[in-house]
């Protein structure tokens, strides 16, 4: 048994480790990430761990939010105002990307079971079917599979909601946001948490970030920044009608050109500097 002193000592060195493997995830690419926990599996482990004790002393844990989220929107129809977004045949399919131990999996499991069981459930909420698919560099278990999230091993068009919580880890991330637009179906939900102090503005709530995502194809809903650690954000992908109707709407005002351009300006800023460096500053842990 470690004395009191040993234990002390032994936090020290595991928070420090823990800074430096979370300093090497926000400051190198996806791909690179992926060879660095490849070539040393237990980086993943160890960061895990120091996460888990990181997030032990925040007031919520936004996995929790976007589980509890879930829960409140299955009380409503699939597809109806106010419920989950889903396919035709009402099923519910989310892409966790960067899902470090798949807690958001396992959640929504054990939801769907008690929900199957419980007296008074309406019929829509015990019949939901939802898939959910958990990404990440190393298969911690049964739940996760092993991927870089810029390219995912999902069709086009075949989830209703990716999430990304607290996952835009990579200098490349803004490849992430591209797959995700890929993989989701029109009408399907971004559903994004970061730290806030990852924004360069002082209030947290990401603006330049949001006009980003929206060059990018997406619309936004909402930001909800009553988080004093983190800030969410929702964005949905357009049917073609919407998107059709935007472009003409741009181009009567003259201004579909102008964002044409806005997006080359974006993709010639990235090429020359990675968005890691300016649109998300990494989320470098203090030393405790």
């Amino acid at each position: 048994k470690l004395t009191p002193l040993q234990q002390k000592m032994m936090a020290k060195l595991t928070g420090s480790r823990f800074r430096w493997i979370n300093e090497q995830l926000y400051t190198i690419s996806s791909d690179e990430a992926l060879k660095l926990v490849e070539s040393q599996p237990s980086l993943f482990d160890e960061y895990h761990d120091g996460f888990r004790s990181q997030v032990q002393s925040w007031p919520e844990n936004p996995v929790d939010v976007f589980v509890n989220q879930i829960k409140e929107r299955a009380q409503r129809p699939v597809n109806a105002p106010g419920g989950l977004p889903g396919h035709k045949d009402k099923k519910v399919v989310v892409a966790d990307m960067g899902c470090g131990e798949a807690q958001l999996a396992l959640d929504v499991e054990k939801f769907l079971k008690q929900v199957k069981t419980k007296k008074g459930a309406k019929k829509f909420t015990k019949n939901l079917d939802i898939e959910v698919h958990s990404f990440d560099l190393k298969k911690g278990n049964e739940r996760i599979t092993v991927a870089d999230i810029r390219n995912v091993p999902l069709e086009d068009n075949s989830c209703n909601i990716v999430i990304f919580c607290l996952a835009l880890m990579g200098t490349n991330f803004l490849d992430f946001i591209t797959e995700a637009y890929r993989i989701l179906a029109p009408r399907g939900e971004l559903w994004i948490a970061e730290i806030k102090s990852r924004f360069g503005e002082k209030d947290g709530k990401g603006d330049e970030f949001v006009e980003t995502l929206k060059l990018m194809g997406f619309f936004h809903k909402k930001t909800d920044d009553d988080n004093k650690m983190f800030t969410r954000f929702e964005f949905f992908k357009p049917p073609p009608d919407i998107l059709a109707e935007r472009r003409a709407k741009l181009e009567r005002k003259q201004k579909f050109v102008e964002q044409e351009d806005d997006k080359e300006r974006l993709e010639k800023k990235r090429q020359k500097v990675p968005e890691g460096k300016w649109l998300l500053k990494p989320c470098i842990y203090k030393r405790r």
